[in-house]
């Protein structure tokens, strides 16, 4: 069904991320936001990953109050940033960084360095994702949809707007009560892969 923006399917995820998101259940939305049923482990433990299928990569950030954030990646809907973010963790870019900007709806971290990293190319237009609590996504100049290169933000709450402006590349499958307490300067110790 295609809707007047063009894009389609949008409908139908929108009501199943409203179930999951009224449920407060980070990684139900996550699940729900790929299509895949609602796990039925804890959160803790696999959330998000359908039985038989390839497991996507994670990226695990342990933060300087000894909490950790364990974030899916979305290799399939969004492989340049996935790749990009891949590519950071695994040279060590995220290790020391700060969350810089805290707001009551989003927590952002990343540094500056459109020298050492050429911004990439928003996937965001063949995305059928929708901000909500626990979505990761891609930072970029508000006027340049191709102008993320290595800030990323984590939502906090539902925020509309945002939706089909921003690349998602991910969703928080552990760790989301830390999220929440997130300060401004908060720092990442480590950012890994799990593969």
């Amino acid at each position: 069904m295609a809707t007047s923006n063009g894009r389609t399917g949008r409908a139908a995820l929108a009501g199943a991320l409203l179930l999951c998101v009224l449920a407060q259940s980070v990684p139900a939305a996550c699940a729900a936001a790929r299509a895949f049923p609602a796990p039925v482990q804890d959160e803790a433990v696999d959330a998000g990953v359908v039985p038989g299928e390839a497991r996507n990569p994670r990226l695990v950030l342990d933060l300087e109050t000894e909490k950790t954030v364990v974030i899916e990646l979305f290799a399939d809907e969004a492989p340049i940033t996935v790749e990009r973010i891949m590519e950071l963790a695994d040279e060590g870019f995220y290790d020391g960084s700060e969350f810089h900007r805290v707001e009551s709806w989003l927590v952002q971290a990343g540094k500056d360095h459109f020298d050492e990293h050429a911004p990439i190319e928003g996937e965001m237009f063949s995305q059928d994702f929708k901000h909500e609590r626990g979505m990761v996504g891609m930072a970029r100049l508000v006027d340049d949809y191709d102008s993320g290169a290595t800030q990323f933000y984590i939502m906090k709450e539902h925020k509309a707007v945002l939706n089909g402006e921003y690349t998602i590349f991910g969703c928080v499958v552990e760790g989301m009560d830390c999220v929440m307490g997130i300060e401004k300067g908060c720092k990442i110790v480590s950012a890994r892969i799990e593969r």
